[in-house]
């Protein structure tokens, strides 16, 4: 077995590359290459695109052959860009769902927010309101001590003034005993 790396003699080598006619069906010329008659070994060939007498020309049915394989690959193909199309699919339809949720989410999230937020506001309001009413009453009440007060302080004087002239008194007087 030579190693590929040695040169091999000219009679081991692969004879140089026939010119192909473009116009010749390749897979006719690959069966004649691939398939020679040991009775026709001596033979001149024919030129490209005629057969021998004698023998049918498989042009037709390798066309048909070429159609088929071709129609196999596309249908396989297709089968598989079929897959790939439906996986797309699902996943788009994974994904509007999803997004679907996330939106109602938000939603329901933004009228949650929306009723905290009015029922925060109506709670400021109401404190507010509170704290205008007690302002109010505090007024009310410093009017009300303003017109009492002197009367108050007035009576308060005259207690004093009262209670001290009855203590003097009470000094004054020696308890009897019983």
């Amino acid at each position: 077995m030579p190693f590929p790396d040695v040169a091999m003699p000219y009679q081991y080598a692969q004879p140089p590359p026939q010119m192909q006619d473009p116009y010749q069906d390749p897979y006719a010329q690959q069966q004649q290459q691939a398939m020679p008659d040991p009775a026709m070994q001596g033979m001149p060939m024919p030129p490209p695109g005629m057969q021998p007498q004698g023998m049918p020309n498989p042009a037709p049915a390798g066309n048909e052959r070429i159609e088929e394989i071709a129609e196999s690959v596309v249908q396989e193909k297709w089968r598989e860009a079929k897959k790939e199309l439906n996986k797309i699919e699902e996943w788009k339809e994974d994904v509007t769902d999803k997004i679907t949720h996330l939106t109602q989410k938000v939603d329901d999230i933004k009228s949650q927010f929306d009723s905290l937020h009015k029922g925060i506001i109506g709670k400021i309001s109401e404190y507010d309101d509170n704290l205008t009413n007690v302002g109010t009453e505090i007024k009310a009440m410093e009017k009300v001590f303003s017109k009492v007060l002197p009367a108050l302080t007035d009576s308060v004087n005259k207690l004093q003034r009262y209670s001290g002239t009855v203590e003097q008194s009470a000094v004054n007087k020696k308890p009897r005993p019983f």
